[in-house]
């Protein structure tokens, strides 16, 4: 802070044309301005905001600084600006597995710093060379929650969270080559601010910093960027393109050498711009179309500042405000409002007839050019930048505070990596349940234990120069661990009566084809299904009678063949009804399980598919109608030699025979009066009855075979 003293405060704009630089007397109305003097670089000295060489550079201030002290006397102090221009913008991105752990602020300050970090190791290449650059300050860009974006973290849960930056980061040398000039020429630095954040301070009252604005600062050679919102500065960034583009663009329309267009561009307002080409021709243009010459280039410059801005910003703001000489380029404002869908009276110039402040203006300072010379005088008189230094273990680290300055800050310049100090979240365990995916969450890892001058803190907390920070690593989380009963829904026990007595079926539990108990710990990508059993034969087994649908075989000779029959142990019957294996059972159903009989012959009988010769079936023709006569199976069996039937046990070994019952012959005329009634054919006065098959006289006995024509008549 400048207090009022003989000396008066000296505010310097080292500028890529010029270095402005202007004297004031702090008093009750504000500055007072003494004096101002305004020099132009002699040689490209200047590049881009940055000082390329030293000893011209302060050979130009200390002429500068001899003609204020012939006005105000000795001058040893001096404010000054780093470029917007000279300042760096990078992206960084940061993911983090949370594994749905709920997301507190720290951890999602730890992320965005992490972002900022690797946007830092990004611009810088490499490690070790990340220390050169201090961060100005950053913006989100977005954040992610499980790959879909969303407005904020804080408070939400998922598997992984990330977030963008954009990082905004001064050079170390752009601030030595500064000090080095300034030494040069016998000056010290007493404060050093940004030529944003000066023009901010000369423009914009702190009432309304609150608004979402873009400052533009239109050079020679860029064009910076300042994004204000919610009281400070939020963004900044470049385009390298200004009011030099426009220059070259009118010089290679008229055929001009670049100082003549320059000189012709400052010249617009006149009626006729009047200037000599190259081959020696003298033009006379008129002001109009000179001026429309210049649109398609002023179109391009408007483009690509639009797109900075809203890439910053990730909308238009609510006004722009346009300084520096390319400023004034005609038809800049209009075309920018254009670009941004903004109304053209959101878009302006802004000269300084009148800025909070200061008790008076000089005429060579109210124009748009004028505006960061006076940002930087009151800047160093309401908030110049401090060298801050501050101690993060037994690490000294040098911080400027551009912004307010945090633990986070000190740690990232110290060369901690934020990462690190976050314990990382258990292991989660991956389950399927019935076909539906699960993941059970590991316990997370804690956030890093801060002290600043021996008071708990965070990341967020406020550091000024002399304080000590002391950092330990937060602890891992717990794998997870949990029971298969922690995850299945509650299963009711199946209750059915089993020979009278009332038994509980318990829900069946099964981990990767193993059938566990519930309380059995659950291990990572297990398949867990959780049922109550319905089949029959699972709750025969659940009740303690696996045995119930049991069978065993009996191997035996048949005719010679060795053949086998399985026979059951049991017979079950559900609700007084046969059952099978696979039959439903219900709550309440009464089973009933008894030993099943020895096996019989009979028993295979039913299963056995062959079926011995016998007497087949009959169709024959008989008085010109088909009739039928069904087959007959006439079987005797022996068994081991001895006479059999079908109630005879079949046991292991046994040789068995199917013997045809030779009283059983082939089929004859008088099987046909099974179906036939003789006496139903004869007429009142006949006497005898005869037969014919397939014509031929016949008898009784006349054997039948399938297809005979018979013939059944009375004389």
């Amino acid at each position: 802070m400048v207090s009022e003293k003989s000396e008066p405060l000296f505010a310097l704009d080292i500028g890529t044309r010029t270095v402005v630089g202007l004297t004031a007397i702090p008093g009750t109305k504000g500055l007072t301005i003494k004096a101002v003097e305004i020099l132009e670089h002699q040689t490209r000295s200047m590049l881009d905001g940055q000082i390329h060489d030293i000893p011209r550079v302060a050979e130009l201030i200390r002429r500068l600084k001899a003609r204020l002290e012939k006005k105000v006397g000795p001058l040893r102090d001096v404010a000054v600006a780093a470029a917007g221009r000279a300042l760096k913008t990078c992206r960084g991105k940061a993911v983090r597995a949370v594994n749905g752990s709920r997301l507190e602020a720290d951890a999602v300050r730890g992320l965005e710093l992490e972002a900022l970090e690797q946007a830092r190791r990004e611009l810088a290449g490499d490690e070790e060379s990340a220390g050169r650059y201090h961060c100005v300050g950053y913006s989100v860009v977005e954040y992610k929650l499980d790959g879909t974006t969303i407005g904020n973290l804080l408070g939400q849960r998922g598997q992984e969270a990330s977030t963008e930056v954009i990082g905004t980061f001064l050079p170390k040398v752009v601030v030595e080559s500064l000090a080095a000039a300034l030494e040069a020429a016998d000056l010290q630095m007493r404060a050093l601010t940004l030529e944003p954040i000066a023009a901010i301070h000369a423009l914009i009252p702190a009432s309304m910093r609150k608004l979402n604005l873009a400052l533009v600062d239109v050079g020679a050679g860029t064009s910076d960027i300042a994004l204000t919102a919610e009281g400070t500065v939020v963004a900044y960034g470049m385009v390298p393109s200004a009011g030099d583009e426009i220059t070259e663009a009118l010089a290679e329309t008229w055929l001009l050498d670049f100082d003549t267009a320059e000189t012709a561009k400052r010249n617009w307002r006149d009626a006729e711009i009047r200037f000599t080409d190259v081959l020696g021709h003298s033009r006379k243009v008129p002001g109009p179309e000179f001026v429309q010459s210049m649109a398609p280039a002023v179109d391009g410059l408007s483009e690509l500042i639009a797109r900075e801005i809203l890439s910053l910003n990730g909308r238009p703001p609510a006004a722009v405000l346009l300084i520096g000489g390319g400023s004034l380029t005609p038809g800049l404002p209009e075309s920018l409002a254009r670009k941004l869908g903004l109304p053209q009276d959101r878009v302006a110039v802004r000269s300084v007839d009148h800025v909070a402040g200061f008790a008076r203006i000089p005429p060579r300072l109210k124009g748009p050019d004028g505006v960061t010379p006076l940002g930087i005088a009151l800047a160093a008189l309401e908030h110049p930048v401090q060298t801050a230094t501050v101690r993060v273990g037994s690490t000294e680290v040098h911080l400027f505070d551009f912004r307010d300055l945090t633990v986070g800050d000190a740690l990232i310049q110290a060369g901690i990596h934020i990462r690190s100090l976050f314990g990382r979240p258990g292991a989660a365990l991956t389950v399927t349940i019935g076909g539906e995916r699960r993941v059970v969450p590991g316990s997370p890892g804690s956030g890093p234990e801060i002290r600043l001058n021996g008071s708990p803190a965070t990341l967020d907390s406020p550091v000024t120069s002399g304080d000590h920070i002391e950092v330990r690593p937060g602890q891992n989380g717990k794998d997870a661990r949990c029971r298969i009963e922690d995850l299945i829904p509650p299963l009711q026990s199946l209750s059915v009566y089993v020979n009278g007595v009332s038994q509980p079926v318990p829900p069946r539990v099964f981990m990767n084809g193993h059938r566990v108990k519930p309380d059995t710990q659950v291990v990572d990508r297990a398949m867990i299904e959780a049922y109550i059993p319905e089949q029959l034969r699972d709750v025969l087994e659940d009740v303690g009678r696996p045995e119930a649908f049991s069978q065993r075989e009996i191997h035996f000779t048949w005719n010679g063949r060795s053949v086998q029959y399985v026979h059951p142990n049991w017979i079950v019957t559900l609700n007084g009804v046969a059952a099978e294996p696979g039959t439903v059972v219900a709550a309440g159903d009464r089973i009933e399980i008894v030993e099943a009989p020895p096996p019989v012959l009979a028993d295979w009988l039913v299963t056995n598919p062959e079926r011995s010769p016998g007497r087949p079936a009959l169709t024959v023709t008989v008085n010109g109608q088909l009739v039928r006569l069904d087959g007959e199976d006439y079987r005797a069996f022996r068994c081991n030699g001895r006479p059999a039937d079908p109630g005879t046990p079949l046991q292991d070994g046994d040789d068995w025979v199917e013997v045809w019952d030779e009283q059983v012959g082939e089929w004859i005329i008088s099987d046909l009066f099974r179906v036939i009634d003789p006496e139903g054919l004869r007429p009142a006065d006949a006497r005898s009855f005869h037969v014919e098959v397939n014509g031929a006289e016949a008898t009784f006995t006349t054997p039948l075979h399938t297809g005979d024509n018979v013939r059944l008549y009375w004389r």
